[in-house]
């Protein structure tokens, strides 16, 4: 009886200990989920209140956007499409402004495949004569899933009026050309003109942007006589042209060969050097052409060179010339006298002050 009251007595200790065990554990546990719900709050209220901002300043769409994914851009499909539709446009509206400006009183009907009949035209008793048309811009100004509308501007050279279908032999004067404004409407491959053209101001003159060529060459030095050399085998097919280009360039003389002779006017570097030092160069060379029936105007060539093994060779012929980094508009009619980013070295060209372009900013 007494070890069974003893084994009774260490069972019921065990129990209550088991149980304050629990019951700390579970306040414990309570306590942690409230400070896991009161962080959960606190989390909360700060996504609500970046909602609230982005609800104020954008309203919902751009809420919408933070969690949609951003739209595809144009197919190819799609790009190719438009691009057909704009040469549409371009066509449709050059014949037409040729028409137009050509008809005299009494063809109405000769433009009613591009206009409508109930536009009030007034044509002159004798047309104009036109020739040398042109598409000098086009821009898409509205569009829908069913019809775009296509601005086009085309320019033509207006001559003296034709007189019983006779046209007069006269050379055009140099400021004759005249720019027509059209809104051409497109769908579905089908076209037609809006309402008579505008007549519009010519493409505005631009600023003269100042190149990046801060040296001038001397005739004989490895960057004049290596470009110069070049291009005589360039343009004129003689002498060997592998000589002045580097392997892999895909540089080929012309052919068949455009001129007979070339003459270099100037060669203008980066490299302050011209050639001495540097390992590469972006030059520009100026060279006066001649032809079987003589001299031609000047041409000139923005190259790429490098030099391999204590030899200059040409790299590239590049699409444009060097531009002075940051970019600048001249001032007057010379070159400024360095370039930023290049060569520190004065030009021997004339200085005059560029006027710094700022960067481009986004709106």
């Amino acid at each position: 009886m007494v070890g069974t009251a003893r084994q009774f007595g260490a069972r019921r200790s065990l129990y209550y200990s088991r149980m304050r065990t629990l019951t700390g554990r579970s306040a414990d546990s309570g306590e942690e989920l409230l400070r896991r719900m009161a962080a959960r709050r606190r989390r909360d209220n700060v996504a609500v209140g970046i909602l609230a901002v982005l609800a104020v300043l954008g309203g919902g769409y751009a809420i919408i956007s933070l969690f949609s994914a951003p739209p595809k851009g144009p197919s190819e499909d799609s790009t190719a499409v438009l691009i057909g539709n704009a040469q549409l446009a371009e066509s449709y509206a050059r014949d037409f402004v040729v028409a137009y400006l050509g008809a005299s009183a009494g063809q109405h009907d000769q433009l009613s495949r591009y206009l409508g009949d109930n536009q009030q035209l007034t044509l002159p008793a004798t047309g104009q004569q036109v020739s040398d048309s042109s598409v000098v811009h086009i821009a898409r100004d509205f569009s829908t899933s069913s019809i775009d509308i296509w601005a086009v501007t085309v320019s033509v050279r207006l001559g003296a009026p034709a007189h019983g279908g006779a046209t007069t032999t006269a050379a055009p004067a140099a400021d004759d050309r005249q720019y027509y404004r059209v809104a051409v409407s497109e769908s579905g491959g089908l076209l037609r003109v809006l309402s008579p053209p505008d007549a519009v101001q010519p493409p505005g003159q631009g600023a003269d942007l100042a190149l990046g060529y801060t040296m001038s060459c001397p005739t004989d030095s490895a960057l004049a006589t290596v470009s110069g050399g070049f291009l005589s085998a360039f343009l004129t097919g003689t002498g060997d042209i592998t000589r002045y280009i580097s392997p892999n360039s895909g540089i080929t003389a012309l052919a068949p060969p455009p001129f007979t002779g070339v003459d270099t006017l100037s060669v203008k570097s980066d490299d302050s050097s011209c050639g001495t030092v540097a390992a590469s160069s972006r030059v520009q060379i100026m060279v006066n052409p001649k032809d079987a029936s003589g001299a031609v105007p000047t041409l000139a060539y923005s190259l790429t060179m490098i030099r391999s093994a204590g030899v200059w060779q040409v790299q590239s012929i590049d699409p444009t010339p060097l531009l002075r980094q940051p970019m600048a508009v001249v001032a007057g009619q010379g070159t400024p006298s360095t370039a930023s980013g290049t060569s520190s070295a004065t030009a021997t060209t004339s200085s005059s002050p560029a006027a710094q372009i700022p960067p481009a900013t986004q709106n």
